[in-house]
C-alpha cells in the first residue's frame, strides 16, 4: 500500500462541486455521465491504495486525470454553447464575448471595431443594468489579437457547425495552458497538482466558463514564460508581444520583463535586439488599428478604463475605488478621479523592491511572481478591481508556485 496523493483528494474536492453547480449535458441531467466522472474520480483514488508497478501507477493516474478533464470540462463547456445557441445569445454569457463576436463581424465587413457602437448587437440587450446603459457599448475594451486570432475559428465553426460561440478559442488556449504545463512540470505528483488545480481552479473557472477573457490572454504569456526558461528569450519576446495584443492585464509585467531580459542577457545588443523584436511584433498587431482611427482606439484601450472619456468605465469591484466611494470621496460610479495618484504612490516603491527582488534571482519563477505581486498593487489602486481580476491572480500565483527552479 502507498501514501494516499494529495492529487487524488483534490481532484475529488474540486470536481464535485463543480459539477453540482454546472450544466454537463445541454439537456436533462446526463446521469451516465455522471457515474464515468465518479468512476474516474474513484479510479484516481483506488489507484493511490493498490500493489501495482509504480510507473505504471503514474500512467493510469495520468491517462485518469486527463479524461476527467477532457469529459468534464469538454462537456460542461461544449454543453454552455449549445444550449445558449438554443436559447438565446445572451443566455448565461459575459458581455465581451458578445462584444467579441460583434466586433468580428464589423471587422470582416471592414468596420472599425474601435470607432463603433455595439447598439443593435446583442450585446445591447445584455442584463447590464435596468437604470442604466451598459458603458461597453460604447467602446471595445481588449486589443486587437482578441479579435484576429479568433478569426480562424469563427471561420471554421460557421462552416462546420453553422455558429460561432467566442468560448471555442477561449477553450482551445485553457488546454493549451494546461497541456503546456503538463511538459514543463517533470515531478510527477507536482505536475497532477498543478494541472488539476489550474483546470478546476474555483477562484476563476466560472468566470472562464461564462466567457471571460482573462485565460484568452494566459495562454499566450504562459507560452512566453515557458520559451523564456527554456532560454529562447526571442521567441518569448515575440509571445509575450502577443499577450500584450489581447488584453491590458499584462501590460504591467513591462518593467518587470525588461529588468529580467537585463539581468540573464546582460549584453547590450542582445537586450536591444529582444526589444526590438518586442516592439515590431506590438506594431503589427496594433499598429494597423491605431493608424485606422487612432482617437477610436486610444479611447475605447486606454481613457474608456481610467474614466477618461463621457462613458466610461464605472468604478467597481473590491479595490480601493470602492472604498473611496463609500467614504464618500468620490461623487457616484461614473465620476473622474485621478487613481493614478494612488497607483504612482503605492505602485512605484513596490515596483523597485520587486525588481531589486528579482534581480537577486532573475528565474521565471520570480518574474512570474513579482508580476502577480505588482498587478495586484495595480489593479488594487485602480478604477476598477473585479472578481475575475482576484481570480486571474490565483492563477498567476499558481503558476509561479509550481514553476521549475532553474539550475
Amino acid at each position: 500500500m502507498t501514501n494516499i496523493s494529495l492529487s487524488s483528494i483534490l481532484l475529488f474536492c474540486l470536481v464535485t462541486p463543480f459539477i453540482m453547480e454546472h450544466r454537463i449535458g445541454p439537456g436533462e441531467t446526463p446521469y451516465w455521465l455522471f457515474t464515468l466522472i465518479f468512476l474516474l474520480l474513484g479510479s484516481h483514488l483506488l489507484l493511490d491504495v493498490i500493489s501495482i508497478k509504480e510507473s505504471i501507477r503514474t500512467n493510469l493516474k495520468q491517462v485518469i486525470l486527463w479524461l476527467s478533464i477532457i469529459f468534464i470540462l469538454g462537456a460542461t463547456f461544449i454543453s454552455a454553447i449549445i444550449v445558449r445557441h438554443q436559447t438565446a445569445p445572451v443566455y448565461m454569457i459575459h458581455d465581451i464575448i458578445l462584444q467579441q463576436e460583434a466586433a468580428i463581424r464589423y471587422l470582416i465587413h471592414g468596420k472599425n471595431p474601435y470607432a463603433a457602437t455595439y447598439f443593435g448587437t446583442p450585446m445591447e440587450a445584455w442584463n447590464y443594468s435596468s437604470t442604466e446603459i451598459n458603458p461597453a457599448l460604447y467602446h471595445f475594451v481588449n486589443q486587437p489579437l482578441y479579435l484576429i486570432f479568433a478569426l480562424p475559428f469563427y471561420y471554421i465553426s460557421n462552416h462546420t457547425i453553422g455558429y460561432f460561440d467566442g468560448r471555442i478559442p477561449l477553450l482551445f488556449l485553457f488546454f493549451s495552458v494546461l497541456i503546456l504545463g503538463g511538459f514543463l512540470i517533470k515531478d510527477k505528483e507536482k505536475r497532477s497538482l498543478f494541472i488539476i488545480l489550474m483546470a478546476f481552479n474555483p477562484a476563476i473557472l466560472s468566470y472562464t466558463l461564462e466567457g471571460r477573457s482573462d485565460m484568452f490572454m494566459f495562454g499566450f504569456v504562459f507560452f512566453s514564460f515557458y520559451l523564456l526558461y527554456k532560454k529562447h528569450y526571442f521567441m518569448g519576446a515575440i509571445f509575450m508581444a502577443l499577450a500584450f495584443g489581447v488584453k491590458q492585464s499584462i501590460w504591467p509585467i513591462l518593467p518587470l520583463y525588461f529588468s529580467f531580459l537585463w539581468f540573464n542577457l546582460k549584453k547590450l545588443n542582445v537586450f536591444i535586439k529582444n526589444l526590438v523584436i518586442f516592439s515590431i511584433t506590438c506594431a503589427i498587431v496594433i499598429g494597423p488599428f491605431l493608424i485606422w482611427d487612432y482617437k477610436a482606439f486610444l479611447n475605447s484601450t486606454i481613457f474608456y478604463l481610467s474614466g477618461n472619456t463621457p462613458h466610461s468605465y464605472p468604478i467597481s469591484g473590491y479595490g480601493l475605488g470602492k472604498l473611496l466611494l463609500s467614504f464618500g470621496l468620490i461623487a457616484n460610479e461614473s465620476a473622474y478621479y485621478s487613481f493614478q495618484i494612488w497607483q504612482f504612490m503605492l505602485g512605484l516603491p513596490t515596483l523597485a523592491w520587486l525588481v531589486i527582488f528579482l534581480k537577486k534571482k532573475p528565474s521565471v519563477k520570480r518574474l512570474i511572481y513579482v508580476y502577480g505581486i505588482f498587478l495586484f498593487v495595480f489593479w488594487y489602486s485602480a478604477r476598477y478591481f473585479n472578481n475575475s481580476h482576484i481570480g486571474y491572480l490565483s492563477v498567476v500565483f499558481l503558476t509561479s508556485y509550481f514553476w521549475p527552479e532553474e539550475s
